[in-house]
């Protein structure tokens, strides 16, 4: 009975917090007879606050977010281990969900795991390797569309979501597939193409429940506020900023939080309230530090030194930037950035010197680089005030009339400092003594600065509006820790009970399906897999091969140096084998010195060329154990291939076993493929 309060209480936690992985393998583990009366009161008392954004909505302040669990029949306690593992959905504690959970803070890293992943293919066992695979193309994608260098390419990318689909497809991912719709937005924002990024995201948002405190609509919402920053909508980019930063920081996503600072800090500042900018980056460079992402962190003190120098705080900035300048990390977006912050740093404590060498940095950057619109109009306005200080005046004139007609061409929210703009450009005119165009100069400095301080006053109390909501929306989360500390006490005196008893499920789990000595699969696992491996051929339409391996002469290498050589000759062979074949080809232990391989997707050629490159590799190997060294062993083997030798196991495994004899027959070490046919 005590076990059973304590197994609600935590299951409860566990589904409270999205631990369904482990909430689901608890019930099933400890209480298997008691699953559902325990999942349905666990997952009536999972309910949580949450919050969210709409444009043109209010936030919701509590939401009821009920979880269904269907549970599985009661199995004994190794085949309901296996059944929780091969059922995970998420990438939970593997590779993939390392390299997941990297894209956003090291996305370089996050992408040469997940291409190990892949290169490897599906995982030894067959317990959704689809899924595992999809996440691996899903992060290699999102990482692609983070890398600074090198360039991107869009169809690369693509075709990683691509792959990660039929992956997800296949294994019926729902989570993932519902990721895999952020695909289009995340490459048109990648590639500068910020109007399509948009369209897109704001297309998603039916397809996500926004109304849930869930890590998936952080990526939605992020996306959104980029998206809508660089579209100059600042109420919108800051609507969606406050979410992402909120969701991040309820559900503990670090590099999440960090990297959601970055558009919302860019929107606070075109709203003009540095200050509030520079409380969300500087909270935000902490969490990057601890985050450990050098990317993020760099980024974030760049746009702090930008608030800074706003603020006034101009040695603040600069020792902030002398930090950015030293950091040889990729800078996001470009280190043309942090050169044109420093030159504008420069300007306002008039070190022209130090300005021009960064201006001239900048422009050296782009034009390895390429420049935008947005990086020509910095360019000239930077060159135009310098020219405008060391009394070049009609070069000060010739940028600012270059600045003056590209402008149309960005939104008012990425150069907003129009009104400024203007100002200058009507001191320098008024300067040369051309007073009619000063003049119409400064009727457009007055015009942006009246437009400029009605978006900023609106937007500046929507913001504190957001903000207010936010807190009130926190504090009821807040509310509920009592009963999480309460929880929390139980999870750690029960922690230890669950992790011995999922690590004797596991140990179970491998002794049913794996051989002991060599570590492959063993017969019992090739009985329950075929069946599968054959229907997914049937409904993919692919092949499928069926190999049966003998070990020749095996009897007297036992015979002449004793089982420890013999058991030698077993690993290594099995160790080679699966150096040999692809990820998703399946090694097995038959029985004795008899080995089976299922090659998922080849048919009679691909199998025959894979088995001779194995014959090869293990005449030439060389096996050491006891002062003995082995050279020039072989193996003969028979191939059945389906469709054409049999549609159903009990066929496939006895004509692949009939062609081995008959290799045998015939003189061993040579595979049969055919009746009829024989390879030496």
């Amino acid at each position: 009975m005590q076990i059973g309060k304590l197994t609600l209480a935590y299951c409860c936690y566990l589904i409270h917090f999205h631990k369904l992985f482990w909430a689901s393998a608890l019930i099933l583990l400890l209480c298997p007879e008691r699953r559902r009366e325990i999942g349905s009161r666990a997952a009536a008392l999972g309910s949580f606050s949450v919050l969210i954004h709409f444009a043109g909505r209010q936030f919701s302040s509590v939401i009821t977010d009920r979880f269904s669990v269907d549970f599985l029949p009661n199995p004994d306690i190794a085949d309901a281990a296996s059944a929780v593992l091969a059922d995970a959905a998420a990438p939970s504690g593997s590779t993939a969900d390392d390299a997941w959970h990297l894209y956003l803070s090291r996305p370089e890293r996050a992408h040469a795991l997940a291409q190990q992943l892949i290169s490897r293919g599906m995982p030894d066992t067959h317990s959704a390797p689809c899924s595992e695979l999809g996440w691996a193309f899903l992060t290699s994608a999102f990482a692609q569309c983070r890398l600074i260098e090198p360039a991107p390419d869009a169809n690369k990318i693509a075709a990683d979501f691509v792959a990660a689909t039929d992956n997800f497809r296949a294994a019926n991912d729902k989570r993932g597939l519902r990721l895999i719709r952020l695909g289009p937005a995340a490459i048109a924002m990648r590639m500068g193409r910020w109007s399509a990024a948009l369209r897109e995201f704001e297309a998603l948002i039916g397809h996500f429940d926004l109304n849930t405190l869930d890590t998936d609509n952080f990526y939605l919402c992020f996306g959104l506020s980029t998206a809508y920053v660089y579209e100059g909508r600042l109420e919108e980019g800051l609507r969606f900023g406050y979410a992402a930063l909120h969701l991040a920081d309820q559900l503990d996503l670090l590099p999440e939080f960090a990297a959601a600072a970055l558009p919302l800090g860019v929107a606070l500042m075109a709203a003009k309230d540095p200050e509030e900018a520079d409380a969300v980056l500087l909270a935000a460079i902490a969490v990057a530090v601890q985050a450990d992402s050098p990317i993020l962190t760099k980024a974030l003190r760049n746009n702090r030194a930008v608030a800074l120098r706003r603020m006034g705080r101009l040695d603040d900035a600069q020792a902030l930037l002398e930090q950015v300048l030293s950091d040889d990390t990729a800078m996001l977006g470009g280190q043309h950035f942090v050169h044109y912050n420093a030159a504008e740093l420069h300007l306002k404590r008039d070190d022209l010197a130090s300005a021009q060498k960064h201006f001239e940095t900048a422009q050296t950057l782009l034009a390895a680089a390429g420049a935008s619109d947005l990086d020509l109009i910095k360019l000239r306005y930077i060159e135009g005030q310098i020219a405008s200080r060391e009394e070049r005046l009609d070069d000060a004139i010739a940028a600012f009339q270059h600045v003056d007609q590209m402008l149309p061409e960005v939104s008012a929210l990425r150069f907003n400092d129009r009104a400024e703009f203007y100002d200058e450009l009507a001191d320098v005119l008024a300067r040369v003594g051309r007073a009619e165009e000063a003049f119409i100069a400064q009727r457009k400095s007055s015009r942006q600065y009246q437009e400029s301080l009605a978006v900023v006053n609106r937007v500046r109390r929507f913001s504190m509006q957001v903000r207010d909501e936010i807190q009130q929306v926190t504090k009821d989360l807040k509310h509920e820790s009592s009963e999480r500390r309460k929880l929390q006490l139980i999870n750690s005196q029960l922690r230890e009970q669950v992790d011995l008893t999922l690590s004797e499920a596991i140990r179970l789990r491998d002794q049913v399906s794996h051989d002991g000595l060599t570590g492959v699969f063993n017969r019992h696992y090739l009985d329950a897999a075929l069946p599968s491996l054959l229907q997914l051929s049937r409904q993919s339409a692919t092949p499928f091969s069926m190999v049966m391996i003998d070990l020749d002469h095996f009897k007297k290498v036992n015979d002449r140096h004793g089982h420890t050589v013999g058991d030698e000759v077993l690993i290594n062979f099995c160790a080679l084998a699966r150096e040999s074949l692809r990820g998703s080809d399946i090694v097995g232990r038959y029985g004795g010195e008899e080995f089976y391989l299922a090659l998922v997707g080849c048919g009679t050629t691909a199998a025959q060329q894979r088995i001779e490159t194995l014959l090869g590799a293990f005449r030439e190997f060389n096996v050491a154990a006891d002062e003995v060294s082995l050279g020039g062993l072989t193996f003969s083997a028979g191939i059945a291939v389906y469709p054409e030798d049999g549609v159903d196991v009990r066929t496939l495994v006895a004509c692949a076993d009939r062609r081995l004899l008959l290799a045998k027959a015939q003189g061993r070490a040579r595979v049969v493929y055919r009746d009829s046919l024989i390879t030496h």
